[in-house]
């Protein structure tokens, strides 16, 4: 069974470093964090790297404080755990392919193929923090609510609160094993969910003045600028869930939101859709991945109108 040759290989090793994508969402922290908890509690000597800060609304999360932010790694390492993505760049960090002996990919997005010495894809997991419930039940940790906490965070922001298609029975049961470890499951929803800061608020009623529709309002478009962000004092990590307004629009079967990065023409692109349309192959047709139903991509060396003229030309293709 692969989570137990993956357990074998995680306690042989003396140095383990847990790293995820760029900009880190729900799961990504919930899952490194769950990850490294239970590698603590067995005594391993564990660290955790991410390329971008943790979004503010998941800093409540137990260890969240010890996850380093880095440009570049440059110690080596025993083992290196990858989580919730199949390419090494996707990181953004770095020399990070010379920082390890032995490579874990551990992963839920249908786009992956599976890296490294070790890799456990599975497409049918709601969330990367399903699989790694699972490895932490394996290694005999129960009953941890700072592990619980973590893995139930993870759960729900990529299953949209159990709201997306991804969401499965076996979803709500691990949810309901959680909660029985005694988490405080509301307190969760509205810190990860309910509550924004004032520059996030300011910052959706910039955005939400950019909407587009078309095709019969069935195709959703919004745009968050450099000029936005800073206008309102908001951090990338601001725009997380934004889309969901545009998404659920009546009539609108896929929404996309454009995100200008620092760097100039670099552009991140998020699509959700509700019914029919597989966001997932659209992503991954410009270089990009994730779900059926929430994918995205990031565009490099053209324009803003480009990047939308080149997304809106191939959505069309898709609609009924």
């Amino acid at each position: 069974m692969i989570e137990s040759k993956i357990i074998q290989q995680l306690m042989e090793s003396n140095s383990i470093a847990i790293v995820s994508h760029e900009n880190p969402d729900g799961d990504c922290v919930g899952s490194m964090l769950a990850l490294y908890l239970a590698l603590k509690r067995k005594g391993k000597n564990a660290r955790m790297f991410l390329k971008s800060n943790v979004p503010k609304n998941l800093r409540f999360l137990p260890a969240a404080e010890n996850i380093e932010v880095v440009d570049r790694i440059d110690v080596k390492f025993d083992v290196l755990v990858l989580l919730d993505t199949g390419e090494l760049e996707r990181t953004g960090i770095e020399n990070i392919e010379n920082c390890y002996s032995k490579l874990i990919n551990i992963d839920h997005h249908v786009t992956s193929e599976g890296m490294g010495d070790l890799f456990y894809i599975n497409s049918s997991s709601a969330a990367t923090g399903e699989i790694i419930y699972q490895i932490v039940k394996l290694m005999g940790i129960d009953n941890d609510k700072e592990i619980a906490t973590c893995l139930y965070t993870s759960i729900f922001t990529d299953t949209g609160g159990f709201k997306y298609s991804n969401t499965t029975s076996i979803t709500h049961q691990i949810a309901g094993d959680l909660i029985n470890t005694g988490i405080d499951f509301v307190y969760i929803i509205n810190k990860v969910f309910d509550e924004m800061s004032l520059s996030k608020f300011n910052l959706l009623k910039d955005v939400l003045q950019t909407l587009e529709l078309f095709e019969g309002n069935k195709i959703a478009f919004l745009t968050v600028t450099r000029e936005i962000l800073k206008r309102n004092g908001a951090s990338r990590d601001e725009t997380e869930n934004i889309i969901n307004f545009a998404k659920n629009i009546e009539d609108v079967e896929v929404a996309a939101i454009f995100i200008e990065e620092e760097e100039e023409n670099k552009i991140k692109v998020s699509l959700r859709s509700k019914y029919y349309i597989d966001c997932a192959q659209v992503a991954k047709e410009f270089g990009g991945g994730g779900h059926i139903r929430a994918a995205g991509f990031t565009s490099r060396n053209a324009s803003l109108d480009a990047v939308k003229e080149n997304l809106l030309r191939r959505l069309k293709r898709d609609l009924r």
